[in-house]
């Protein structure tokens, strides 16, 4: 009986000790690691939330840029530090979903991870140059029938890759797939002549001066910043209500499974002024946004995204058995 009482004891003791050791967290700058190059929206996106969770826990939060190996370098970083709050991750579709999906890695995301939120979003369009003969996505729809038009994406399995796949199944279209290894690369194709018609995030238009055109927004439903980035453009959903047309193209933040509950809510906390007006107006035209926010609601988010993208990557031959 005094041995359990002793036990008991020390594992009260322990929990209490461990709590201690957050009461005053953080005491030291945090690591927020970035699966992609510098310079990009992932980056741009990160370092602005950098800055607001630094000013909010009063230490530095400073962007680490891991970019190559198929965003496992970068995650996996994270998971050898303790879940201690002091090293995040910056996660996206690469590193949580089509990564997983079509290869085996070393970790199961919403197993290994607690997401926090989700702020940068990509919903995809459909586009051609300024003076194609397409003026609209149903003159695109007969023209591209019987044809195999040149479609330009970033990459095979990437996100615009699995809308173009989606846009061909259901419209009944085939298309030349060529993958031009970015975004900013496939349009520039566009622009030149190497593809007839591409995808690219909504916010693409704003780079490009009147030489590609919009036919369509490849989603079901209306996000609020479809009017500020392509006013008037329609959505596959509004156009045609019976094809489907989801998108998933998120990402945000994210910390180590096991991370302290009280630092998870000292993160969310912090975390809030990016859900703001002020906030949200600042962020570059370039990029667009959609704030979610919480542990349950991001997780759900997430799996939204691995339900969505299982069976297009399954119709590809892609999807890891």
């Amino acid at each position: 009986m005094k041995f359990v009482s002793k036990a008991l004891a020390a594992v009260v003791a322990a929990g209490l000790s461990a709590g201690a050791a957050f009461a005053d967290w953080p005491e030291k700058p945090i690591t927020y690691v970035v699966s992609f190059g510098a310079g990009g929206n992932a980056d741009i996106m990160a370092r602005m939330n950098a800055e607001v969770l630094s000013k909010e826990l009063g230490v530095p939060v400073n962007v680490v840029n891991r970019p190559g190996g198929g965003h496992v370098p970068a995650t996996m970083s994270v998971l050898k530090e303790p879940a201690d709050g002091y090293t995040v991750f910056n996660w996206s579709p690469p590193s949580f979903m089509i990564g997983p999906l079509t290869r085996n890695v070393p970790f199961t995301p919403l197993e290994d991870f607690t997401p926090l939120y989700a702020g940068i979003s990509a919903s995809n369009a459909l586009y051609v140059r300024a003076d194609s003969p397409y003026n609209t996505f149903e003159e695109f729809i007969e023209g591209a029938k019987g044809q195999k038009l040149k479609m330009g994406v970033n990459g095979f399995g990437a996100p615009p890759n699995l809308s173009a796949v989606q846009l061909a199944t259901e419209f009944g279209l085939e298309f030349n797939t060529i993958a031009l290894k970015t975004v900013p690369a496939t349009l520039a194709g566009l622009i030149g002549g190497e593809v007839d018609v591409a995808v690219g995030q909504v916010a693409s238009n704003y780079a490009y001066n009147g030489e590609i055109r919009p036919l369509i927004i490849l989603d079901n439903n209306r996000q609020p910043y479809f009017e500020r980035d392509l006013p008037g453009v329609r959505t596959v959903g509004e156009a045609f209500p019976d094809k489907e047309a989801s998108v998933w193209v998120h990402g945000g933040l994210a910390v180590k499974a096991g991370t302290p509950d009280d630092v998870v809510a000292k993160l969310l906390e912090a975390a809030k002024p990016m859900g703001e007006a002020e906030f949200i107006n600042s962020v570059p035209k370039s990029i667009s946004y959609q704030w979610v926010h919480g542990v349950e609601d991001t997780t759900a988010l997430i799996q939204s995204g691995i339900d969505l993208y299982s069976p297009i990557l399954d119709s590809l031959g892609r999807l890891k058995k």
